[in-house]
């Protein structure tokens, strides 16, 4: 993004008093999503509320974290459920929804990307069932290894294959939701080996979600900026186009 240095908008992470370990570790790897923002050349813009101009930045990137709330989309707030957070949903969706509308390039990285099924009509499984696809590791409180990891099959004519080189590669993986039905104009563009969905995009719209951890510590380094590098290109051409 030659001459051009992109500011990008994250919604901070608000449980912070949480004893869950899976909190702790979004609370975490959030700084770590954003150094790979700013190797890629951007600027990030941590906001805690709304208040904030669109018109002051040029793209939105929503990191992981707890669920979703499942009244968002229709869903039922079975026991597994966990970290329902109503002014960190009101401030990702927010976000979410400022983009969609202002025309922003928008990333999403695993409850981003929920997100972004959501703010587009689409559901969620509340808790996915177990299948030969290990979606998240089960550690004991010694394992150093937060991530489990596994195959997904990437389309090829995708903007997820463009940047990333590849149709086929190796994930970090650290969930037990994902995307039920698709949400309006949103394309699947990678799945696992058990058919879930691990990727979306909008290529007109300048969206796109990938449901595993590119942040994720042993992930190939080309994988782990591919999205970021995504989002150069997007907040280029919206820059040069205006």
């Amino acid at each position: 993004m030659t001459g051009i240095r992109g500011v990008i908008a994250m919604p901070a992470r608000l449980s912070i008093k949480s004893t869950d370990d899976r909190v702790a570790i979004a609370n975490r790897v959030f700084h770590d999503v954003v150094s790979l923002v700013e190797a890629a050349g951007l600027k990030v813009l941590i906001v805690r509320d709304l208040d904030f101009d669109t018109a002051s930045v040029d793209g939105i990137v929503l990191p992981g974290g707890g669920d979703v709330d499942p009244a968002r989309y229709g869903g039922t707030d079975v026991d597994s459920v966990y970290d329902l957070n109503a002014e960190q949903d009101a401030l990702d969706f927010g976000c979410a929804e400022r983009a969609v509308d202002s025309g922003l390039p928008l990333l999403g990285i695993c409850r981003g990307a929920q997100v972004l099924n959501v703010v587009r009509g689409g559901t969620l499984y509340e808790d996915l069932a177990p299948s030969d696809v290990e979606h998240r590791k089960l550690a004991s409180p010694h394992d150093t290894d937060t991530w489990a990891w596994h195959q997904v099959e990437v389309k090829a004519d995708s903007l997820l294959a463009e940047c990333s080189g590849s149709t086929s590669f190796i994930v970090s993986s650290g969930h037990h939701q994902g995307i039920r039905r698709l949400g309006e104009g949103l394309d699947a563009v990678a799945t696992a080996n058990d058919g879930l969905v691990e990727a979306i995009e909008d290529r007109g719209r300048r969206l796109l979600g990938v449901q595993w951890h590119p942040e994720a510590a042993g992930l190939d380094p080309a994988l782990q900026a591919a999205p970021f590098r995504w989002l150069v290109d997007a907040v280029s051409a919206r820059t040069v186009g205006k």
